[in-house]
């Protein structure tokens, strides 16, 4: 109401039609409490309903942002002050936002030691966008942010590759496949895009610009260049990059809003500007494709290291003189995958099912006792005594524990979401590019033939579950 009070005027400097001492209690109760129009006002009954209407209008309010230091005074007396005016509490402020102090480069801002920095001198050395991407990436929460420099110059670079990424995907040689998204690799990179709508939204209706950075900014960057290896020759679809440039800039544009409107209006040549283009449409986010991406994606990794291990030369004994051999070079793998837990293990995790409170992210005070009976009952430990017990169970358990703090119960399943053989024979051209392999066969643990052929190459499969397969590598004697 005080553009009413000011005549339009922002700061206040001059009185017009309304007087302070025009503004009687009784004005007052008219405006907040629904009150009778005051005998003798000198304010217009009109004017004075117009008032009403913007406050009923704006009130209560949505938010308040402030620092935790005021929690205790300020917003703890807005509370006070709302509650005594509108006792029925239909006036109350609907949140607050609470924010730490800002740290720079780990260590409190003050002018006496030089560290310290404006907003002012940030931008000209950082740049608008890339000075809000570093304070986004600060922290959420009551902890006290911390703006790092190096945060900031590490923007500046990313923002700059994925412009003349982007440039590059929309000029005339992009090499990009035509026609709609056809292949696994489109499916999962397309769903990644709607995971990245989903959890930037979540974060941001929660003022969770850390979390909406990560999803926008660092977990879809990352979906789009695994899909870009993962193509290979063939090449990414171009319906796709498309919408991951559409998407990715509407979903960047409250903490880059200047390089976003950029690639807007003058790469996607849309209409309007991109803080107005409205929230992203997205289908309903699948997260066991995302799991099982995510395991491929995972598990390329692991079978590096095992191939480096293989491929690694045998050391040289002391002493001994040096012997040229054939440096080993692996053409082939066995792939061997377990489809459920079994035994005590699968004790353990339908035990931990039952103690997991997903509500509040952690696990019953008398988990490990009833870990222990289930393995007991299960009669996988027979005649062990109760150390022998624990060493047995606890680590296992242990380790699912941790893994369902992270990522909730789904990892406390006793089968995968999904067929782990399939996706592997799936993604096997993208899984023999990647490891520079001749051939990779995939067989399933449980089978009559498998632990023969394992025993002959001097593999134990009991060591197979799900998510974690027993591996051989072969090689080919090369020169070196």
């Amino acid at each position: 109401i005080a553009h009413y009070l000011q005549s339009g005027d922002m700061y206040g400097q001059s009185v017009k039609d309304i007087r302070p001492e025009h503004l009687t209690h009784e004005v007052w109760d008219y405006i907040f409490l629904q009150g009778s129009y005051p005998k003798d006002c000198a304010i217009p009954e009109a004017t004075l309903q117009k008032m009403r209407a913007e406050f009923e209008f704006w009130y209560p309010f949505d938010l308040r942002v402030s620092g935790k230091d005021l929690i205790q005074n300020h917003l703890m007396f807005s509370l006070y002050n709302h509650t005594a005016m509108w006792p029925k509490g239909d006036k109350n402020p609907i949140s607050f936002r609470c924010n730490g102090h800002l740290l720079l480069n780990s260590e409190k801002m003050s002018k006496s030691t030089g560290n310290f920095k404006t907003l002012s001198e940030a931008i000209a050395e950082y740049s608008a966008d890339a000075m809000r991407w570093a304070l986004a990436d600060a922290g959420d929460g009551m902890d006290d942010a911390n703006f790092e420099t190096t945060t900031a110059n590490a923007a500046i670079l990313r923002l700059t590759k994925e412009l003349a990424w982007m440039e590059e995907m929309l000029g005339p040689a992009s090499g990009l496949r035509d026609g709609p998204p056809s292949t696994t690799f489109d499916r999962v990179c397309e769903n990644e895009i709607n995971i990245a709508v989903y959890r930037a939204k979540e974060a941001y209706d929660k003022l969770l610009f850390r979390e909406a950075l990560k999803a926008a900014g660092y977990d879809l960057a990352n979906a789009r260049d695994a899909y870009r290896f993962a193509c290979g020759p063939e090449g990414m679809n171009k319906q796709l990059v498309l919408r991951y440039i559409e998407v990715s800039t509407v979903l960047l544009s409250p903490i880059t809003p200047h390089i976003s409107d950029h690639i807007w209006s003058n790469l996607l040549k849309k209409q309007g500007n991109v803080i107005t283009a409205g929230w992203p449409a997205a289908a309903e986010p699948d997260f066991v494709m995302q799991r099982a991406a995510q395991y491929i994606e995972d598990i390329i990794p692991s079978m590096r290291k095992l191939i480096a291990k293989v491929e690694a030369p045998p050391k040289k004994k002391k002493g001994a003189a040096a012997v040229e051999t054939p440096t080993p070079k692996v053409t082939h793998g066995q792939v061997w995958v377990s489809k459920k837990f079994v035994g005590w293990q699968e004790a353990v995790l339908l035990t931990l099912q039952g103690t997991y409170d997903a509500a509040s992210n952690s696990f019953a005070p008398d988990t490990a006792a009833a870990v222990l009976e289930a393995v007991r009952a299960a009669g996988a430990a027979e005649g062990a005594n109760e150390k022998q017990l624990k060493q047995l169970a606890m680590p296992f358990a242990k380790y699912k524990m941790d893994e369902a703090l992270k990522g909730g119960a789904q990892v406390l399943d006793v089968k995968l979401p999904f067929d782990e053989a399939q996706l592997l024979q799936d993604n096997l051209p993208y899984l023999l590019r990647s490891l520079n392999l001749d051939d990779l066969s995939v067989g399933d643990a449980a089978d009559a033939g498998a632990a023969g052929q394992a025993k002959a190459a001097g593999i134990n499969l009991s060591g197979a579950c799900p998510g974690q397969p027993v591996i051989l590598f072969s090689t080919a004697a090369r020169s070196s």
